[in-house]
């Protein structure tokens, strides 16, 4: 990254949910982190502060220099996992996925494994904490006439391990699941975290859910009026069309929608957050939460399991996509 086309302008800055919220003003931000860091041999004294990123992209968005930051901090990182011990959420997550394959272990016992063309990928918090919305999905993909495969030998994608540096890790699922996903023909997921990795990283041919739904008869099964949480890898990861294709999805069929200003900003949930900065991610999510409150909505429709665990823990009836539309008969 050539960081002399930074201007200073601090754009970066002013999009960052994690120095906008009051809980994350030690955060050095992602100039420094992602510009000014790199320049110089005492980054690493920056400590674990630097890992208070959630890599919601937004500083890249809003950079009008157009600087990789997201992939800039991810180097550095890198380098600290090296020299700096790790965050303690952060070791759990290693040890995990040492030990079962993901990042969080999982109960989920209902696995599909007929030798379809298609893998369903719900990813670790699908399977590991919300098991219903695994259910549904693969329930939507069979009305849908989708025939697939839920594998247990497919196993964390690698994407939350090289998000606090643990390169070993994130190689080691990288080579067990490029075999696994050689069956395949194509993979479906929930996590667009997921997608965005499985695309850039393994290459494989890889779908949202929400990209399989345009063009599709479909119903509302969500009564009232529901607000939007638009993840952050799902418009500025998987694209921007991709989360245009959600709320097409969700109109199309007659969800009722309140939109609200912040409803693509990020829920906190997302780059070791949750795991490393616990108190930090939950002040973002509650911020995120009042808002909603405020909307006075019936509950709040995501596409992504990150999301939906986020807002869940602070109280909101939250629903996937794959639980709040069927298709029409």
């Amino acid at each position: 990254m050539n960081e002399n086309r930074c201007i200073k302008c601090g754009s970066c800055l002013r999009a960052c949910p994690v120095l906008n919220d009051p809980t994350g003003r030690t955060f050095p931000g992602p100039r420094t982190t992602g510009v000014d860091a790199p320049r110089f041999p005492e980054r690493l004294s920056m400590g674990t502060a630097a890992l208070m990123c959630t890599m919601c992209h937004a500083c890249e968005w809003a950079c009008p220099s157009s600087l990789p930051l997201t992939r800039s901090m991810l180097l550095t990182r890198e380098e600290m996992s090296k020299a700096v011990p790790p965050l303690e959420g952060h070791q759990r997550m290693r040890e995990s996925v040492r030990h079962t394959g993901r990042t969080v272990d999982t109960d989920f016992r209902e696995w599909r494994e007929e030798g379809a063309k298609v893998l369903y990928f719900p990813g670790c918090i699908g399977l590991g904490r919300l098991p219903d919305m695994v259910r549904d999905t693969s329930r939507l993909l069979d009305e849908l006439g989708i025939e697939h495969d839920i594998s247990s030998k497919a196993l964390c994608c690698g994407s939350p391990l090289l998000k606090v540096g643990a390169l070993e890790e994130a190689e080691m699922l990288h080579r067990h699941n490029a075999e696994v996903l050689s069956s395949y023909e194509t993979i479906i997921t929930s996590c667009p975290g997921c997608t965005y990795h499985l695309r850039e990283v393994y290459g494989v041919r890889v779908s949202h859910v929400v990209e399989l739904l345009e063009g599709k008869e479909l119903r509302s099964e969500a009564e009232g009026v529901w607000a939007l949480q638009v993840p952050c890898h799902l418009k500025r990861g998987v694209g921007p069309w991709a989360a245009e294709g959600m709320v097409n999805a969700l109109e199309g069929a007659g969800t009722r929608l309140s939109r609200i200003p912040d409803e693509d900003s990020c829920c906190g949930g997302g780059g070791g957050m949750l795991s490393g900065f616990p108190g930090i991610a939950s002040s973002i999510a509650r911020s995120k939460a009042t808002s909603y409150r405020r909307a006075a909505v019936s509950g709040v429709i995501t596409a992504c399991p990150f999301c939906a665990l986020s807002l869940r823990r602070q109280g909101l009836t939250v629903l996937d996509i794959s639980q709040a539309i069927r298709p029409r008969r």
